[in-house]
């Protein structure tokens, strides 16, 4: 509508441009005529009519004429200015020459301005090669003294975002681990929180592949923290996964025993079945001495009331007054920290304060927690310790006890030795890119470089998602504008029918190269592990996503290449993924692969940020609302 009315305004002038020319002739046409002037009069009165109709005519010829060439005109500006903004992205890209005279000589100052800034920007990449090469030396030796490490090794940003893992964390936490996803989603941020203020100690933690030992260290100026794993598995013993194990089929035994119980009785049987159960009874007491005791560290009596009362205001939002006498202030206690935290907090539960004191009793210290108000027993009877807190304090040899409305604990201690201190300040924490990320505070408002995304791509039987079926996916995590290229998924499915030979002309996957190949079913819990904490990316991502809805998979939001090439450049025709690489000077490389394309679309996304940025779309949210608005993104499969 724009273009129409520009159209009209420019007919206009032009109509004004003639009439006002052909009246000054006729003005002076008839200067010192003064008869000739009352003839053209007469004349134009009496043809009115006729003169109209002729210069209305005129005027419908003319824009006939005329605006295929000023439609026309304009669009090839257009295009050419749309086609010039991919430069800013990928300065080796040159415009064609084409169109009006003018335009094409304007497309070749372009090309020449361009060309030196090409070779500008090439000039300075070279400097700034040379100005990393001793950064990247010493990051090289990091990576390489990381990977070779006999423990998995985690650093993470102060939001427990991940920037660097070695391959032995990997194998420990599973697919879940990557750069940019949350491991809080993968190991509990609570001991976490809580093995940061015990640096030097190490805890029992249930991790994804099973039972794991961690130790928390912060890095320097709170830029983040160092996480060390290592399996849980005691040197020539048994480890708490076969021990679970075994305890899950003692109790099956007793179960089975039982509920023969009743029907042995008076029979043949019996005595086999009291042999049975005693023998049942046994196993258990011996897998019993076989548990692994908790993990106690010995802490500093001052140490330990500061976590306790950290532990309970993060629990329950109760900040407990403290008192230590002086003489307990070098004791060091012996006590599993975490677990006795946790139970302290299920008794305050319910309160709105509370008071933590502690003094030493020879060997001993005795904490005592004092309530507002005793806690509710049934009858007469004496208040059982909450199960966790009880466990806990066993496991550290200790005991405790409930009067009236204070709970009194004995952890064993003993007197801390006094070391020389330490000449000097501590050592320099090692860091690797510690300002990588900032985490967003909601994602729709999130800047495009601060977000982990997974660019993917499915490979199909053919196009119906409702009959056909997945035979490949690949993916790769992109970091803003970093594609992580050593984080990848690709999988091969087993379909279970044959594929088309259309389908095989296209991507070039055979039964015979996928018949051994895993089922879908076996594939998909490892790729929705890749995909968790991201935000998806595709090219034409609504064909894919419909085979994913069908699985189980529906992780909005996605952001779609192909929308995001019509929203930067509506006058251009082709958007085709291979087209956008050959604009943004991506290689084509393994072209209708799933993780070739995967790749090819992460590569081109990174080079639109820029561009997207320069038009005004800076946030996620802003970018998915301009995307929602083309008639493209109602399409639906």
């Amino acid at each position: 509508m724009r273009e129409v009315l520009r159209f009209l305004g420019a007919l206009l002038l032009g109509l004004l441009l003639v009439g006002g020319t052909v009246g000054l002739g006729l003005f002076l046409l008839v200067q010192g005529e003064e008869g000739l002037g009352k003839e053209l009069l007469r004349l134009a009165r009496e043809k009115l009519p006729t003169l109209l109709f002729v210069g209305l005519l005129f005027t419908l010829v003319l824009a006939a004429l005329l605006y295929p060439v000023f439609l026309g005109y304009l669009a090839a500006t257009r295009a050419l200015g749309q086609e010039a903004e991919i430069l800013l992205a990928n300065p080796g890209h040159r415009l064609r020459l084409r169109g009006p005279f003018e335009l094409r000589a304007l497309a070749d100052l372009i090309n020449r301005l361009a060309q030196e800034k090409e070779t500008l920007e090439k000039e300075v990449a070279v400097r700034i090669a040379e100005a990393k090469s001793l950064l990247e030396e010493e990051r090289k030796k990091l990576a390489a003294l990381i990977g070779h490490l006999p423990h998995g090794v985690v650093l993470a940003n102060p939001k427990g975002q991940v920037l660097l893992y070695n391959q032995g964390a990997r194998e420990l936490l599973g697919e879940g681990l990557g750069v940019g996803k949350s491991l809080f989603g993968l190991l509990d941020r609570g001991l976490m929180v809580h093995a940061l203020e015990l640096p030097e100690e190490r805890f029992l933690t249930q991790g994804p592949k099973g039972p794991l030992w961690l130790q928390v260290v912060p890095l320097e100026g709170e830029e983040g923290f160092l996480v060390i794993l290592e399996e849980a598995r005691e040197k020539g013993g048994w480890d708490a996964a076969l021990l679970h194990r075994l305890k899950d089929k003692l109790a099956g035994l007793k179960a089975l025993a039982e509920a023969l119980d009743q029907e042995a009785r008076g029979t043949p049987l019996e005595p086999l079945l009291k042999t049975a159960k005693a023998t049942a009874e046994e196993l258990g007491q011996l897998v019993a001495s076989w548990e692994a005791p908790a993990q106690a560290a010995e802490v500093l009596a001052e140490d330990l009331l500061t976590l306790l009362a950290q532990a309970l205001e993060r629990e329950t939002g109760v900040s407990p007054g403290l008192s230590l006498e002086e003489q307990a202030r070098n004791l060091l206690v012996q006590a599993d920290t975490y677990a006795l935290a946790l139970g302290l907090a299920a008794a305050l539960r319910d309160e709105e304060e509370a008071f933590l004191e502690g003094r030493r009793e020879g060997r001993l210290l005795h904490l005592t927690l004092t309530l507002p108000r005793p806690p509710i027993s049934p009858g007469d009877a004496q208040p059982d310790l909450p199960p966790l807190l009880k466990e806990a304090v066993e496991r550290s040899g200790g005991s405790g006890w409930w009067a009236g409305s204070h709970l009194h604990l004995l952890l064993p201690a003993r007197e801390a030795p006094r070391l020389p201190a330490k000449a000097g300040p501590p050592p320099r924490a090692e860091v690797f890119d510690l300002s990588l990320l900032h985490a967003p505070e909601e994602l729709e408002e999130a800047p495009l470089e601060g977000l982990l995304y997974t660019a993917f791509d499915l490979e199909t039987t053919g196009l119906d998602p409702e009959k056909d079926a997945i035979i490949a996916l690949g993916a790769v995590h992109i970091l803003g504008k970093t594609v992580l290229r050593h984080e990848v998924f690709e999988a091969l499915v087993n379909p279970g029918r044959p594929i088309p030979k259309a389908s095989t002309e296209i991507h070039g996957l055979t039964w015979e190269m996928l018949k051994e190949k895993p089922k879908l079913e076996e594939v998909l819990p490892r790729f929705r592990l890749f995909l968790e904490d991201t935000v998806l990316l595709a090219h034409n991502g609504a064909f894919d996503m419909a085979f994913l809805r069908r699985v189980g998979i529906d992780q909005p939001p996605l952001v779609d290449t192909l929308l995001l090439s019509y929203l930067l450049f509506p006058d251009l025709q082709d958007h085709r993924l291979e087209t956008l690489a050959e604009r943004f000077g991506v290689p084509v490389i393994g072209r209708h692969t799933a993780l070739g394309d995967a790749l090819m679309t992460a590569e081109i996304f990174a080079s639109m940020v820029p561009l997207l940025k320069a038009k005004g779309y800076r946030t996620l949210g802003e970018v998915l609302r301009a995307s929602a608005r083309l008639p493209l993104a109602r399409l639906k499969y």
